[in-house]
């Protein structure tokens, strides 16, 4: 029987590391085939929210007897070098990353500079939208990095764009990006190539950014209304924290302006009121991630001999009170495998 125990664990360098606000420290044990406990850093842009809970879960039915220690960025990249020092003086046997901006920051890219980063631990990395094109990984079927490997959580643009034609046909996207994110420009870009192959129109508006190069709130509506301004037939948010974040001023500016509000977050249309989503569910990208480090742990494997997995099922949800309020409802073709969701209330 699995038998799991949750305590702190203090961070090594408390002095050092003080200013870490956010870190949790959480041990895990169970009984393990070797009897030896295996340290498992997390590290996490945001909070240990879905992806990090799935990946926790996952850890818990295992054999794997793990001390799991969990540290937060709280969204600030300049914590990242202290991160880094935490982790090479804690030395565990696996370091998992949540996003590519921590991703980069701990792991950096293929062929990179190492002095600034973690060298020599397994690391699997979770909730990057293209770690082929951040240069994390040379490919999906061979990483390219020995000790590297990890899971891709978003649905390639164009299934999301011929989701949307079941929605209702479309001729012009709107697109809203902020550049400080790599994850943002890419999926612009591959929108572009997507909209020259399918034969739509890409209207896109970056966010304005302050002098550190950090995306403003302020302009979101504004953006909103240039965007509605160019009578487009849906408005597209691929891939963006800083507007994940600001979701409810986000899809509320949309509604505003009568402008269908489609995204590749689930949480946008079952938290707010954006009008639809085709998403992979971050519990279940944690989950993968999950069985990635228990193939590492359990099994012995290396991960750069693993591929970097996708899930292959997508979840459609539809914010019902949004097509309300847009007299836009789903089709019958869309209701046969689409969730219908009511959102915030």
């Amino acid at each position: 029987m699995l038998r799991s125990t949750r305590n702190l664990v203090w961070p090594v360098l408390a002095v050092l590391f003080a200013t870490l606000l956010s870190s949790t420290a959480v041990a895990q044990s169970a009984e393990s085939d070797a009897g030896e406990t295996k340290r498992i850093v997390v590290v996490t842009w945001r909070g240990c929210e879905d992806a990090c809970q799935g990946f926790l879960n996952y850890i818990d039915t295992t054999s794997i007897d793990a001390e799991i220690i969990l540290r937060d960025l709280d969204k600030d990249r300049t914590v990242l070098p202290a991160m880094v020092e935490e982790v090479r003086a804690l030395d565990p046997d696996l370091l998992v990353t949540w996003g590519t901006s921590v991703t980069l920051g701990m792991i950096g890219t293929v062929d990179g500079d190492r002095s600034g980063v973690v060298t020599g631990v397994p690391t699997v990395f979770m909730i990057v939208a293209d770690p082929v094109g951040a240069d994390i990984v040379d490919s999906y079927k061979r990483p390219g990095r020995p000790l590297v490997t990890g899971t891709r959580n978003r649905v390639p643009e164009g299934t999301q764009m011929r989701v949307l034609a079941d929605y209702r046909p479309f001729d012009k996207i709107g697109l809203i990006y902020n550049e400080d994110e790599l994850n943002a420009v890419l999926k612009a870009e591959e929108i572009h190539r997507v909209g020259a192959e399918q034969g739509f129109e890409v209207v896109e508006r970056v966010l304005a950014s302050n002098a550190n190069g950090e995306p403003l709130v302020d302009d979101i509506s504004q953006a909103v209304a240039d965007i509605a301004a160019q009578d487009v037939d849906f408005l597209y948010i691929g891939s963006s924290s800083f507007l994940l974040a600001n979701a409810d001023l986000l899809t509320s500016s949309a509604l505003e302006h009568d402008l269908p509000l489609a995204t590749a977050y689930e949480a946008m249309v079952r938290e707010s009121n954006a009008l639809i989503a085709l998403a992979s569910p971050y519990y279940n990208v944690g989950q993968l991630a999950g069985f990635q480090a228990e193939q590492i742990l359990a099994d012995g494997k290396s991960p750069g001999d693993l591929e970097v997995l996708g899930l292959d099922r997508f979840t459609v949800l539809v914010n019902i009170e949004t097509a309300r309020a847009l007299d836009l409802y789903p089709p019958m073709l869309l209701l046969r495998y689409a969730e219908i969701v009511a959102g915030s209330e």
